[in-house]
């Protein structure tokens, strides 16, 4: 199998002289090259099927190093190999210290270049077999994400709910993603000095002690990630950083519930591109409906969600309300998953005294319902696709932010395969219905044909004067040599004293249609 090398340089001769070498190798490919560390990252955004990166280290004036520690944070599973001019004890502690893999230098034979970028390769190719082979294996976490329709449905409470109702067996964390207005802290009664964007800055070294340190203990079990206090802070997230968040939570805990809100940016759409399951949560009035109609169209048209991996949460439902579970999946066009009935007067007492994760309502009752999902979402199996993609491809082929739309628009199928199925159906109707209108044309001809044969039997009729059997035939005759061919075949005409009526059977087009077409035409004497 052909290796696949990236080399970042801003010197023609080493391009060159590296080009040359690697055309002598025969499963050595150098597939690009880069001038600077902003068209590496780039190119790595872009291309799949990198596994080792060659960085000069005289790169952008001498900063190779610095470029070789930020490739090893956002792309972990890319092998790196720094190029240095002379290679020693220190060159290779200094590399080694930025996160490379190998050293090579510019005296190095081919043999030397080859031997160690082959060790490269195997490395990164095992590292993202073991990845792959962990995620798959089902012993990662699981992602939930908890939307809202609009604001004020209750987004917030069914997280909350969702996640206390999964404590009991997991571990569980609840992240407020909702960066410019969520109130989780508040509602739990935990008052916090560090959020989520602190993450921002060490997101290329999150582990589970950065987590922890970031996060609160709550009463129930959980592990809360709040929003920060300045909703202004809002902005710092960038979704590099979400990725990250969402690939370590997977690591650190059974399951993680994470309120995105009703707002879509970039960050909310990675997570809720990568959640396992994916809550949209609406009350029972048609604005909020409707609302949700609009945010799932919106999430397809992106390539965010399909509509069919999303499950609805109809929230506050009371038997006073004129919306039921029947007509909210009709506003919607999609099932509704999980129904959540109003707390009433207890269950806002326990908003308002920050109880909500002890207190039992039967809205809790309901929330505990989610199981059920969470379990056929991992039956199902897509979730395990989704979540491969996320910590295993993604972590290398993410693209950058900017290049999201039109990189989900890519990931759209065509619709060459429902073509191909419709087009033979398509065929046949218009086949069929060209030769029911066929046929209706030779039925109109039978029809013309028959009355100009019964109008020249009548006549015949007219002229005689006379009912007998001579001018019977006569009129017969004279009537059948109007017509011929099919149109003689089979015809028959019935001579009366004041009638002649004809009858013909049109020839057939379609197939096991058998029409006729019969005409009368009256008979007046002649004068003499």
């Amino acid at each position: 199998m052909s290796i696949e090398i990236l080399l970042a340089t801003g010197s023609d001769a080493t391009q060159q002289r590296l080009a040359h070498m690697l055309a002598e190798a025969e499963n050595l490919t150098l597939a690009h090259v880069a001038a600077d560390g902003a068209s590496l990252e780039d190119t790595l955004s872009r291309s799949t099927g990198i596994n080792v990166v060659v960085i000069d280290e005289a790169l952008e004036g001498g900063r190779g190093h610095a470029v070789a520690r930020a490739v090893g944070a956002s792309h972990p599973l890319v092998g790196v190999v720094l190029l240095v001019e002379s290679a020693g004890p220190e060159q290779f502690a200094a590399a080694m210290e930025s996160g490379a893999r190998s050293v090579i230098s510019e005296s190095s034979s081919l043999n030397e270049i080859v031997s160690r970028i082959e060790a490269v390769a195997q490395w990164a190719v095992a590292a993202r077999s073991a990845v792959t082979s962990e995620l798959t294996g089902g012993r990662g976490g699981r992602v939930v994400a908890v939307a809202g329709a609009k604001g004020g449905v209750g987004a917030t409470s069914v997280a909350m709910l969702v996640a206390q109702s999964l404590t009991a067996t997991r571990t569980v964390s609840l992240i407020d993603f909702d960066l410019q207005s969520g109130d989780l802290a508040a509602y739990a009664g935990v008052h916090t000095r560090r959020s989520i964007v602190d993450l921002v800055d060490i997101a290329g070294e999150m582990s589970g002690r950065v987590l922890r340190e970031t996060s609160y203990d709550l009463e129930s079990g959980l592990r809360l990630l709040p929003a920060p206090n300045d909703g202004e802070r809002a902005e710092e997230m960038t979704a590099d950083a979400a990725r990250a968040v969402v690939n370590a939570l997977r690591y650190q805990f059974d399951v993680s519930v994470i309120d995105v809100g009703s707002h879509l940016d970039d960050a909310t759409a990675l997570i809720l591109e990568y959640a396992d399951v994916a809550l949209l949560v609406a009350t029972p009035d048609l604005p909020a409906l409707r609302a949700a109609r609009r945010t799932l169209a919106l999430w397809e048209r992106l390539a965010v969600r399909l509509p069919t991996t999303v499950d609805v949460v109809l929230n506050r439902r009371s038997s006073r309300s004129e919306v039921q579970e029947s007509l909210a999946h009709r506003i919607v066009d999609a099932p509704v998953s999980l129904v959540i009935p109003d707390g009433g007067a207890p269950f806002q007492s326990a908003m308002n005294t920050a109880t909500i994760l002890t207190t039992a309502t039967p809205a809790h009752a309901a929330a505990a319902r989610f199981v059920t999902i969470l379990d056929k979402a991992r039956d199902d199996g897509a979730s395990e696709s989704a979540f491969a993609l996320a910590g295993a491809g993604a972590v290398a082929s993410t693209p950058p932010a900017g290049d999201r739309r039109s990189t989900r628009r890519a990931r759209r199928g065509d619709d060459s395969g429902q073509s191909a199925v419709e087009l033979p159906l398509v065929f046949a109707f218009g086949l069929l219905v060209f030769l029911v209108c066929a046929q209706c044309v030779v039925w109109g001809a039978g029809f013309l044909l028959a009355r100009n044969a019964a109008q020249e039997g009548a006549r015949t009729i007219g002229i005689a004067r006379s009912y007998d059997a001579a001018s019977v035939d006569q009129a017969r005759a004279d009537a059948l040599g109007e017509l011929s061919g099919p149109w003689a075949d089979g015809a028959s005409v019935d001579v009366g004293p004041s009638a002649v009526q004809v009858q013909v059977v049109a020839p057939t087009v379609v197939p096991g249609l058998h029409l006729t077409s019969a005409a009368t035409a009256a008979v007046f004497a002649e004068p003499r």
